[in-house]
């Protein structure tokens, strides 16, 4: 249907492009033809014009010579004159010539009379004719002049037209047909290389047709000693029962055409519900783990499919694949005790961790009472005091006064700036994550002395306000745990960001630590750690930490982008 869409598109193309070319040649055809028959037209003309010319000229001879004729000249004279006004009609050049309407009336007249100064008379009006007929015949050659350039102008303007048409049809018609050709030999040469390939796989295939025949019965001979397989009837009756199954079972008993269930199982509910199941096997097909008892007496567990197996003209078949999971279940029972272990004691982990972050809230919280206490009030409190000492009689101690006050407003600035700036930077939301990580730096450096830099790799990505939170406070607990626990003399915090990730590492030269055993501490020491890991956990992301005591520590952020 593709191929044939592309057909009938070309075909339509083609005719358009084809169908142009004819109205142009068309075109062309009609133009010429009519100026050749306006050509035709005008050389008559111009001829019959010449010829007036020549019989003027006539005329005034045979006047002079008194030749008898001249009546009959005089005539056709006349006539051709009216022809050419009727010719001539809605051309410029006819007033000119009916302008010698009476010049040739005058000379016909005196030429027929018998004045003795007709000759003369004839000879100048003659004159007068020929220099009016030289102007008419002129005007009528530059109009003709005029035409001929015309239509070599159009006819430039067609011919390129065509040759427009032409390279379209090249572009758009004749080249999409060369490469839908060329693709078409392409996939034709592909078919043939494919063909070519599945005949000698064919061959192949017959050629191997007897040893996989004789792989296959030396197959079903060892899945017979090593697998547990039995085929049955509909009605579950054994067919075939492996050899590895009758071990299994009771290798002395004879199992041929006894009911499945009671081979597998010596309880009796259990045979009912085995032959249940075989029931509805013709429907649906079963899977599932069944237990039994071997001939040893132990319990043994099986991971058991049965399945239908329809063939034309027979009745449906019953396959039975087994494996023994004996192992695998008391494995798993142990293991399912042991997580339960494990999950008690994370129970107890998360709240004893709940607890931790309940204690570092409060701790938090009288953190910044104590700052706004000791700093804030403090100063706000002097600056109370000051405003009520101040005496506005002493302009000297006044100004004093006021400097003091100065100094107390802009000391009590600088602490609401730094709670608000521990709290939430109020650049954070202004100008994003990076002019704020660079402020952190900056005033970490300032406040505690350590060489704090921040490095921003080309970093532009627009990230929620959520992950943006969380993202400042992952590295600033990474960097307040390198400045309190590393005594490292550098830090680097360096922020980019690819294609789908936002990535911060912090570096220091530190002493290093055991992230394993800062995890397991029960003082709230790990705390901080745990904390990044759950908002790492909140945004998507990723947290490496690689630490030694001779290189430092080096922590990894990676967050994908659109992630909070």
């Amino acid at each position: 249907m593709g191929e044939n869409r592309i057909f009938s598109r070309l075909r339509r193309a083609y005719l358009l492009a084809l169908s142009l070319i004819a109205l142009s040649l068309v075109g062309e055809l009609l133009l010429v033809d009519g100026f050749l028959i306006d050509q035709k037209k005008d050389a008559e003309i111009i001829n019959v014009a010449g010829r007036q010319r020549m019989l003027s000229q006539r005329i005034a001879k045979m006047v002079a010579l008194e030749q008898p004729a001249v009546a009959t000249e005089i005539a056709a004279w006349q006539d051709r004159h009216e022809w050419l006004k009727t010719e001539l009609a809605g051309q410029p050049v006819l007033d000119s010539l009916r302008t010698l309407d009476t010049l040739v009336a005058v000379l016909s007249q005196v030429a027929s009379s018998n004045t003795r100064d007709r000759v003369d008379t004839v000879n100048g009006l003659s004159e007068d004719f020929l220099v009016s007929m030289d102007a008419i015949v002129g005007h009528l050659s530059v109009a003709a002049t005029r035409k001929v350039n015309r239509l070599q102008q159009v006819n430039r303007w067609l011919t390129v037209f065509t040759l427009g048409i032409l390279l379209l049809e090249l572009i758009f018609i004749f080249r999409p047909i060369g490469h839908f050709v060329r693709r078409q030999f392409e996939r034709i040469d592909s078919e043939r290389g494919a063909q070519e390939s599945a005949r000698a796989a064919a061959e192949d295939a017959v050629t191997e047709k007897n040893a996989t025949l004789r792989q296959l019965y030396a197959l079903n001979s060892a899945i017979d000693e090593a697998a547990l397989f039995a085929s049955l009837r509909a009605d579950g009756t054994i067919i075939h029962l492996s050899k590895k199954f009758r071990d299994l079972l009771d290798p002395e008993a004879s199992v041929a055409n006894r009911p499945f269930a009671q081979v597998l199982n010596r309880n009796e509910g259990r045979q009912i519900r085995m032959a249940e199941l075989l029931r509805n096997v013709t429907v649906t097909p079963w899977r599932g783990e069944w237990q039994l008892t071997d001939r040893a007496g132990a319990v043994r567990y099986l991971e058991m499919s049965i399945l239908p197996a329809r063939r034309a003209g027979a009745e449906v078949d019953l396959f039975v694949l087994a494996t023994d999971v004996t192992e695998n279940r008391m494995a798993r029972d142990a293991l399912s005790t042991l997580t339960e272990q494990q999950i008690t004691k994370e129970k107890e982990r998360v709240l004893q961790r709940a607890q931790q972050t309940t204690e570092a809230q409060e701790k938090e919280r009288l953190r910044v009472a104590r700052d706004l206490h000791d700093g804030v009030g403090q100063n706000l409190t002097a600056l109370k005091f000051s405003l009520e000492s101040m005496k506005l009689d002493d302009p000297e101690r006044s100004r004093a006064d006021l400097d003091r006050l100065k100094e107390l407003a802009g000391e009590i600035i600088r602490g609401v700036r730094m709670a608000t700036f521990n709290l939430r930077p109020p650049e954070l939301s202004d100008y994003g994550l990076a002019a704020t990580l660079e402020r952190m730096a900056r005033e970490l450096s300032r406040l505690t002395g350590e060489r704090v830099v921040f490095e921003n790799d080309n970093f532009s990505a627009k990230l929620s306000p959520a992950a943006e939170l969380n993202l400042y406070r992952i590295t600033q607990e990474a960097v307040n745990n390198a400045i309190k626990y590393a005594g490292a003399n550098y830090i680097l915090v360096t922020l980019s960001a690819g294609e789908e990730l936002v990535s911060i590492t912090v570096d220091d030269d530190g002493r290093g630590f055991d992230p394993e055993t800062v995890k397991s501490r029960t003082d709230g020491s790990g705390l901080g750690l745990a904390s990044m890991e759950d908002r790492i956990a909140q945004l998507r992301g990723r947290l490496f930490i690689r630490s030694s005591p001779e290189t430092g520590t080096r922590i990894t952020i990676n967050v994908p982008l659109g992630s909070g």
